[in-house]
């Protein structure tokens, strides 16, 4: 029980900022999507598109390797596995920018249309404020230091919307207003990340000592994830890319706005990342036999979510209303993007027996098939629905992406999940939301919604019935 009481409160210490962040973001995005043009917002979406890539090439993998190895070294040696790790990202760093920096007027050409040294230049510091920020972040996260990191997300989302609000007021309607504004939110957030955490990164005036982890631990753990990412960059990058390449900007704006919303459900899905990550990690370490754990947890995050995609679902219209006049086209693009932080947070528990066992070479294999599937979708579709098609694609993607990283985790961590409810309960879902996508009636789509949560429900009785005991006790206690 007490054990129970402190998972849960870890939890709710890391979560308070995702849900803080939620309703700031819920505020602002309607703001911003009055102040930024569809067309303006597009080229935005670009550019941030790319910042992902040269930033994943310079992490090289090496911030899924800090994460694995956390827990192996001695507490007082995990800054030195910090420095090891840094010294590659920013290795890399620096020979990417001196390319960079040598090819500027081709690359910004071919990226941006126009040649621009200042744009590179704010290409290569926003990789090199990621690179800081996502090391800041996950030394907080490793640490299980729940009121920090909500602190950092609340910040981020936060100084994030004031940036866009001074810089519109400086440039007005122009991408680089929300190019800057991230810039600047991230490295205020990263230095104020560094100095709380001011005695980890205190590294530089001591020795390194000779810890367990070696560089080629690193890159043969990270390199593999890398590889994964790029394809998974292509794999969720080929939706914006075959936007650009068969509608134009405003399309892309369109689909860039449906997903800035789903990037609020995407903060539920880092926020729980951020809690299982290092929890699964130590609790295998604990006991590699305790599957019950496992599975419990896995109930009740898929019951949880599973309601989440459905209660979008439902008031997608109303969601869509807030953003305003402009960007009303984005009512038929959302409905299949919902499965994107779905997906992916319920795969977060059922990949584990990949991470635990270090099989990290499976995940290229389901990033590259994700990743042909989703080229051929978008290919398909992108040419005869524009943004719709492209969304379509991409939530089946991730229901692939589900099933793959599911069924190779289980070759060497076998839980009973129960699968078949979820597979039902999905299918539900994707008729669903393919009724939403195309239909323009308003009532039936909300009573058809309170259908699915009813039947979700009655699969997922057990996790009900533990949520709702979870709720009483809490009620009764207050």
């Amino acid at each position: 029980m007490k054990q129970n009481k402190s998972i849960l409160n870890k939890f709710l210490s890391i979560s308070i900022g995702s849900w803080v962040a939620m309703i700031i973001g819920f505020i602002s995005t309607p703001i911003i999507t009055r102040l930024i043009s569809p067309e303006q917002f597009g080229k935005a979406a670009m550019f941030l598109l790319v910042v992902e890539i040269v930033g994943a090439l310079a992490l090289m993998g090496s911030d899924q390797s800090f994460a694995r190895f956390f827990y192996e070294e001695e507490e007082t040696e995990r800054r030195f596995l910090l420095r090891k790790c840094l010294g590659i990202a920013f290795t890399i760093f620096v020979f990417l920018a001196c390319i960079a920096l040598t090819f500027y007027k081709l690359l910004s050409q071919l990226l941006f249309s126009t040649v621009s040294l200042w744009l590179i230049v704010l290409l290569l510091v926003y990789v090199f404020l990621r690179i800081i920020s996502t090391y800041a972040s996950l030394v907080v996260r490793m640490q299980q230091k729940g009121k920090l990191f909500s602190l950092i997300q609340i910040l981020n989302k936060l100084l994030e919307f004031l940036g866009i609000l001074f810089f519109f007021y400086l440039i007005g309607d122009d991408y680089t207003v929300m190019i800057y504004a991230q810039v600047s939110f991230m490295a205020i957030v990263s230095i104020i990340a560094i100095g709380f955490e001011f005695r980890f990164w205190s590294f530089l005036k001591w020795k390194t000592p000779p810890i367990q982890t070696k560089a080629s631990h690193l890159l043969k753990y990270g390199v593999p994830l890398m590889i994964t990412f790029m394809m998974s960059w292509v794999f969720q990058s080929v939706d914006r890319i075959a936007i650009k390449t068969w509608a134009d900007y405003s399309e892309l704006g369109l689909y860039a706005a449906a997903f800035k919303i789903i990037a609020l459900l995407n903060m539920l899905q880092i926020n729980f990342t951020a809690f299982w990550t290092p929890l699964s990690y130590e609790k295998f370490k604990e006991n590699p036999n305790n599957k019950s754990f496992f599975r419990n947890m896995n109930e009740i995050v898929t019951y949880v979510m599973l309601l989440v995609a459905a209660g979008v679902l439902m008031g997608k219209d109303i969601i869509i209303y807030l953003l305003g006049e402009e960007y009303r086209g984005a009512a038929s693009i959302m409905p299949f993007l919902v499965f994107v932080p779905v997906m992916y947070t319920i795969s977060e528990i059922t990949v584990v027996g990949v991470n635990f066992y270090k099989k990290t070479q499976y995940h290229i294999i389901i990033a590259a098939i994700v990743c042909i599937y989703n080229v051929i979708g978008n290919v398909v579709l992108v040419p005869l629905l524009g943004a719709t098609g492209s969304a379509i694609s991409t939530g089946i993607s991730y229901i692939l992406f589900f099933s793959l990283r599911t069924s190779f985790s289980l070759k060497f961590f076998k839980v009973n999940y129960r699968l078949y409810r979820f597979y039902i309960c999905t299918f539900l879902l994707v008729l669903y939301a393919l009724y939403t996508t195309f239909s323009t009636d308003k009532w039936i789509p909300f009573f058809s919604g309170i259908g699915v949560i009813i039947i979700i429900s009655i699969f997922y009785e057990g996790a009900l019935r533990k949520i709702s005991a979870k709720i009483k006790s809490i009620i009764v206690k207050s």
